[in-house]
């Protein structure tokens, strides 16, 4: 009997710690991958692989942008080349763009 109290304790602390480990890893922010249809001073507009649709990318001076994996500038970018953005939605925080649109 004392041997199931403790099994039964032990699994009931397990489940109940579970939920708190779950919630340690942030998931991973949703990324918008496309090609930039235009540059705009700090906005670019990207159409979206996914759904085909313009949208309309804010950028401030936080925004960390690569081209080609190089530090660069929202205003190095030009239209047709292939962009990940991160966040999907929101100010981006992370722009990564590759020369000749590939």
């Amino acid at each position: 009997m004392k041997v199931a109290s403790v099994l039964g304790f032990l699994a009931a602390a397990v489940l109940l710690a579970g939920p708190g480990w779950a919630e340690d890893q942030a998931p991973a922010p949703e990324k918008l991958t496309g090609a930039i249809c235009k540059v705009d001073g700090a906005k670019i507009s990207v159409k979206c692989d996914k759904t085909k649709k313009v949208v309309e990318v804010v950028t401030d001076d936080q925004t960390t942008v690569t081209l080609d994996g190089k530090a660069a500038k929202v205003s190095d970018l030009k239209a047709g080349q292939k962009v990940v953005v991160t966040p999907a939605t929101g100010t981006a925080t992370r722009i990564e763009a590759k020369k000749g649109g590939g």
